[in-house]
Formats: structure tokens, C-alpha cells, sequence
């Protein structure tokens, strides 16, 4: 699709909360044909999502992404790859470290196919015209 997403599993939904990450060395990834690093972890049961996921991408002008569709399919991928989650549906939040609260609904099909939703509000909308 893209993106060259470097996806790291942490062990938990806090330690991604907690990172503080350096741009300057994170934008050098760029060089080697990476976009960013998306890294994940698991909130305790019971929480109301599942994952806490963030998106850094400094090198493409992107330090840090509120809702990356991108990673978070990179993340989806890595979760069935891996079998880190029983259920066929999961919630992923992002953005709360930067003020907000983004929610993504992920589904795993039987046949493969991965399908990520949720709410979007249009901020910009616009037309383009050809010549």
C-alpha cells in the first residue's frame, strides 16, 4: 500500500503511553526506506479498547500521527501474524497523547481480509479540477 511501517509490540498499553520518543533519530529511518514506527500494546481486560497504538513518522514531515489508518492495518497484520488477540474484532485508541482520542475498529475476515472503521469528521473539503 505504500508506507513501509517498522511495527514494535510493547508490553503494554502504558509503556506506549510512556514513550518519548526522538524525532531526530526516528526521522533518520527515512534514509533506509522506512516511513515510521508504529508501536502497539495490550490495556488489561476489561478496558474499554484493547490496544493503545502510536504512529511516528518525522521523516516524512509527521512527528507523531492522532489516527494512522496505515500503522494501525500494520498493527492488525501483526496481531493475526501473531495470534496476540483471541477475538475475531478488537479496538485500537491513538492520538491521546496528543490531545486526542481517536477509536479503531478492526475485524479480521475468515478469508484474510482485514477491515479497519470508526468515526471521521471532515475538516477540509474541497475539488479539483482539470485543464
Amino acid at each position: 500500500m505504500g508506507p513501509v511501517w517498522f511495527t514494535l509490540h510493547l508490553p503494554s498499553a502504558a509503556a506506549v503511553l510512556a514513550l518519548a520518543p526522538d524525532m531526530g533519530k526516528l526521522a533518520e529511518l527515512d534514509a533506509i526506506g522506512i516511513t515510521g514506527v508504529n508501536v502497539f500494546g495490550c490495556y488489561p481486560d476489561g478496558a474499554p479498547a484493547q490496544l493503545e497504538v502510536r504512529s511516528f513518522a518525522p521523516g516524512g514531515g509527521i512527528p507523531e500521527d492522532p489516527v494512522c489508518g496505515s500503522g494501525n492495518g500494520c498493527v492488525a497484520a501483526l496481531i493475526r501474524r501473531d495470534a496476540i488477540l483471541p477475538a475475531l474484532r478488537y479496538v485500537a485508541t491513538q492520538g491521546r497523547c496528543m490531545g486526542r482520542d481517536g477509536r479503531v475498529e478492526v475485524q479480521f475476515d475468515p478469508d484474510g481480509a482485514i477491515w479497519l472503521g470508526g468515526h471521521a469528521v471532515t475538516c477540509v473539503e474541497g475539488m479539483l479540477r482539470t485543464a
